[in-house]
C-alpha cells in the first residue's frame, strides 16, 4: 500500500521511514510474546502492507532477525510461521515492563557516586559528570568511590539536560503531536486499522522510552513532553484494544 494512501493516523504515528526489523520486533512483541505464540507469513504481510511496508520489506527484515537469532521459523506447506526465539522473548519481555507501564516512576532514596577513574561507567545510572552519577534507590557498595545518599535532591538544568539530550526532547513532543492527532480522528472502523494504529504507537512508544533511563518526571527538563506522552498511549491503547491478528 502506498503511504500516501494510508488514513491520517497512520500516517502521523509512522513519523516518517520505519526501520522495517525494528517494527516487526514491535509486532511479536506486542502480539505473540509468549511461548507457543506465532504469527503466520500472511498476517505478518497483512500487518505490514497495512502500514504502508512493501514485502520485500519485510522479507528483508524477516531475513535479518533470524540472522540475529531474535525469531525462527516453521513451514507448513506453502506456508509459513515466525516465532520469538528464548533470546527474543527475553529481549521482549525485559522491554515490555518498559513500554507498558504508563505510571511515574516514584521518587524514593538517592545516591550519587564519584569514581577516581573518570573513564569508567556504572550501569544503570545517568552520568551527570566524567566519573559522577546519580542512581535511584539504594546505594550501590562501593569501596573505592565516594557514594553520597539520602531521601532528599536538588537537581539543576545542566543535570537534567543531560538526562534528556535535546534530539530526544524533540522527538517526544513530536509524538506527543502524533498521538493527539490520532485521539482526534474518529475511531478505526475495521479490527486492522485498529491494529496497525496500535503497533505503530507502542513502537514509536518503545523507541522513546528504551532511550532513556527510568527515573522520576523532576530529573527531566520541565519541557519534556515524557508525562503527556504516557497518558495519551494509555489513552489510545484503552480505545484501540488488544491488537488482532488478521484472518
Amino acid at each position: 500500500m502506498d503511504v500516501a494512501a494510508l488514513s491520517p493516523a497512520v500516517q502521523a504515528l509512522r513519523r516518517g521511514e520505519l526501520r522495517v526489523w525494528s517494527f516487526v520486533v514491535t509486532i511479536f512483541g506486542d502480539m505473540a510474546r509468549a511461548p507457543g505464540q506465532e504469527l503466520s507469513g500472511a498476517q505478518l504481510s497483512a500487518l505490514t502492507e497495512a502500514a504502508g511496508i512493501k514485502p520485500q520489506a519485510l522479507r528483508t527484515a524477516l531475513h535479518r532477525l533470524r540472522k540475529d537469532g531474535w525469531i525462527d521459523s516453521r513451514r507448513i506447506g506453502r506456508g509459513a510461521f515466525h516465532f520469538l526465539t528464548e533470546h527474543g522473548r527475553a529481549q521482549a519481555e525485559q522491554a515490555a515492563a518498559r513500554i507498558y507501564d504508563f505510571d511515574a516512576v516514584a521518587p524514593e532514596e538517592w545516591h550519587l557516586v564519584v569514581m577516581p577513574d573518570r573513564a569508567r561507567v556504572l550501569p544503570g545510572h545517568v552520568p551527570v559528570a566524567p566519573g559522577c552519577f546519580l542512581g535511584h534507590g539504594s546505594a550501590p557498595d562501593m569501596t573505592d568511590a565516594l557514594v553520597l545518599s539520602g531521601p532528599d535532591l536538588c537537581v539543576p538544568d545542566w543535570v537534567r539536560a543531560q538526562v534528556m539530550p535535546d534530539d530526544l526532547l524533540h522527538d517526544y513532543a513530536e509524538f506527543e503531536r502524533a498521538l493527539r492527532l490520532v485521539l482526534g480522528e474518529p475511531s478505526p472502523m475495521s479490527d486492522l486499522e485498529a491494529t496497525v494504529q496500535r503497533l505503530l504507537a507502542v513502537h514509536g512508544w518503545r523507541r522513546l522510552v528504551l532511550r532513556c533511563p527510568a527515573l522520576p518526571d523532576l530529573l527531566y527538563p520541565d519541557a519534556w513532553a515524557g508525562p503527556g506522552c504516557r497518558q495519551l498511549m494509555a489513552d489510545l491503547l484503552d480505545r484501540l484494544g488488544p491488537a488482532t491478528a488478521p484472518g
